[in-house]
């Protein structure tokens, strides 16, 4: 990473979520923060880091993550559970998908979750896509991104997030979201369906990766799928966007190249 990072003269680092494994953070103490930290090293990493919630993260401490006091410990540090990045061209839209997702609402799963600061949850996932569609109907940016944890279209272990499917796609594909990027399962992964505008982007493979790929249909889009570890580099220009695959190393292995 570092050294993409490098070649590229990246302006900043998102995180998908699933920060701290594997049950978020304890408290503002837990060496899981400072290990994390230590491991990117790399100049061009020393940089802002734009990081959502996933769902791992809610069954530790959801309010440290998104307080201020692990930024004074990291200047790098930022996150929140929905928020808007924009320049002059491109507008990343960050969404908190974990509350979507009925079964961390079940009886037995809801108490490990720490659900404070979210309130009522039919209002705040109200609110959440009212301020999404709100959003990308008033931008004016020529790329459109959003970024959340939670997969849409995987043909990984987690497979697709059924409730983000109803509820956020719609949104996505009516205001023309060029892509959309998540993390969840353990792999890489290009999904471009016939049926949707949406380019789907899996970089989840930082960790805990060979899951499992399923057997892909020609209905199902798949673009390039590596079920192992790497990650993916976003460049932009006024009319071009392009998007990277690399392995461990930093290898390309697939490329996607938009244009307008």
């Amino acid at each position: 990473m570092g050294r993409v990072g490098h070649h590229l003269g990246i302006d900043f680092v998102i995180s998908v979520g699933d920060n701290f494994y594997q049950a978020g953070l304890k408290g503002p103490h837990d060496a899981k923060f400072d290990n994390s930290s230590e491991v990117y090293t790399a100049r061009s990493l020393q940089t802002q880091w734009f990081a959502v919630l996933g769902n791992h993260d809610y069954l530790g401490d959801t309010l440290l993550q998104i307080g201020d006091l692990l930024t004074q410990k990291d200047k790098r540090w930022f996150c929140q559970r929905s928020f808007q990045l924009k320049d002059k061209f491109v507008e990343f839209f960050f969404i908190d998908t974990t509350p979507f997702v009925d079964k961390y609402w079940s009886k037995e799963e809801h108490r490990k979750f720490d659900w404070r600061g979210i309130g009522g949850r039919q209002e705040y996932l109200d609110s959440q896509l009212e301020t999404l569609n709100s959003k990308l109907e008033s931008s004016v940016a020529t790329w459109k991104i959003v970024v959340g944890h939670h997969t849409i279209s995987s043909l990984g272990r987690h497979g697709d997030t059924h409730e983000l499917v109803r509820q956020v796609l719609p949104i996505l594909e009516k205001h023309s979201v060029d892509l959309y990027i998540n993390g969840h399962d353990h792999c890489l992964e290009h999904i471009k369906r016939q049926d949707s505008s949406v380019h789907f982007i899996t970089s989840g493979a930082g960790s805990k990766s060979f899951q499992g790929i399923h057997e892909a249909t020609p209905e199902d889009g798949l673009q390039f799928a590596m079920d192992g570890q790497g990650f993916i580099s976003v460049s932009m220009a006024v009319h071009e966007l392009r998007v990277d695959f690399h392995d461990a190393l930093g290898h390309n292995l697939h490329k996607l190249q938009l244009t307008k």
